[in-house]
C-alpha cells in the first residue's frame, strides 16, 4: 500500500541518545499528527555491556551513552546470552534493573526476538494486557530504590493510593521536570530527570488539547526529560488495582527522601477521594 506503514523502526547508532529522539517526535507537530511513539527498545551485549556501563563519562555530559540507553528503555533485550554463564546473566539483569526498574528485560541469542515483545508496546499511547508493567515491576515495595554502579542513576517508585486532583499533580510534575528540583522547595537540587511514568487515579482531568474535563479517570503519564504527556485509560481490572497506582522516576541525583516527603505532602493535600 503506497504511503501506508504499519510500523516505522528507527535503528539508531550505538552512540545515540534515545531521549532526544523521543522528545523530537513529541515536539514535532507535523510528525505527531501522522505517527506516534510506541516505545524504546534497547539491545545490550551480554558480554560487554557491564564494561560499557562503567566507561568514563564524555566531557560535558553527566552519563555515558550506554547508561542513557538503558535508562530510557521500555524494553531491554540482553543479546549474546550464549557467551556468558547463567549466573553472569542474572547479575547483569540485576544491574540493568538497578538503572531502570520499570523496563521489561528479555534474553536472546543471535538477536532472535519475538516481534510481539518489541512491537505495539503502547508505552506512550495506550494501556495493554500487561500494563501497568512499570507499576507491577516496582510494586514489591512502596518506594523501590535501586542504585547503579556509580550511585547516581536510580529508579524510585512513589505510591498513589488516593484519587488526586489532576491540576495539583500536573503542577508537581512540571516543577520536577521543568525546574529540576524537588517540588515545593526553593532553589535547584541538581536533579536530572530521564524518565517519568505514572498510573494515577485523578479527578477533574482535562486531556491535552481538550476543553472538556472528566470528573474521574485513570491516567497514565509518560515523561522524557523535560517533556511529558498524559492520557486516560481504562481502570486496571484487578483485585489489587490500588497497589498499581504509583509514580515511577528514573533519573540522576534523585534525592529520594526529599522526593518522598514532597510527594506525600501532595497526596495529603490533593486527595479528592
Amino acid at each position: 500500500r503506497k504511503g501506508k506503514f504499519d510500523y516505522i523502526l528507527l535503528e539508531t547508532t550505538g552512540l545515540a541518545d534515545p531521549g532526544r529522539i523521543a522528545t523530537m517526535l513529541w515536539s514535532n507537530e507535523e510528525l505527531g499528527s501522522d505517527i506516534r511513539l510506541d516505545g524504546i527498545v534497547t539491545m545490550v551485549d551480554a558480554k560487554n555491556v557491564g564494561r560499557q556501563l562503567s566507561e568514563a563519562v564524555p566531557k560535558g555530559e553527566t552519563m555515558n551513552e550506554a547508561q542513557k540507553q538503558v535508562a530510557f528503555a521500555d524494553r531491554i533485550i540482553v543479546n549474546k546470552t550464549d557467551l556468558v554463564t547463567e549466573s553472569e546473566l542474572d547479575a547483569l539483569e540485576d544491574t540493568l534493573l538497578s538503572i531502570n526498574a520499570s523496563a521489561r528485560v528479555s534474553r536472546s541469542s543471535f538477536a532472535r526476538v519475538d516481534l510481539d515483545s518489541v512491537l505495539s508496546i503502547g508505552a506512550y499511547a495506550e494501556i495493554g494486557a500487561d500494563t501497568p508493567l512499570f507499576a507491577r515491576n516496582s510494586a514489591s515495595t512502596g518506594h523501590a530504590h535501586h542504585q547503579h554502579i556509580d550511585g547516581n542513576i536510580s529508579t524510585m517508585a512513589l505510591s498513589a493510593p488516593e484519587r488526586l486532583l489532576w491540576s495539583a499533580v500536573e503542577e508537581w510534575i512540571q516543577e520536577l521536570l521543568w525546574d529540576s528540583k524537588v517540588p515545593g522547595t526553593e532553589g535547584t537540587n541538581g536533579i536530572e530527570m530521564l524518565r517519568l511514568k505514572a498510573l494515577l487515579q485523578v479527578s477533574d482531568y482535562t486531556p491535552v488539547g481538550s476543553n472538556e474535563t472528566v470528573a474521574q479517570a485513570a491516567v497514565v503519564v509518560q515523561g522524557v526529560r523535560e517533556m511529558f504527556d498524559s492520557f486516560a485509560v481504562p481502570s486496571p481490572d484487578s483485585t489489587s488495582a490500588s497497589s498499581l497506582y504509583k509514580l515511577v522516576l528514573i533519573g540522576r541525583n534523585l534525592p529520594h527522601e526529599n522526593l518522598r516527603k514532597s510527594w506525600s505532602a501532595l497526596v495529603a493535600s490533593a486527595s479528592s477521594s
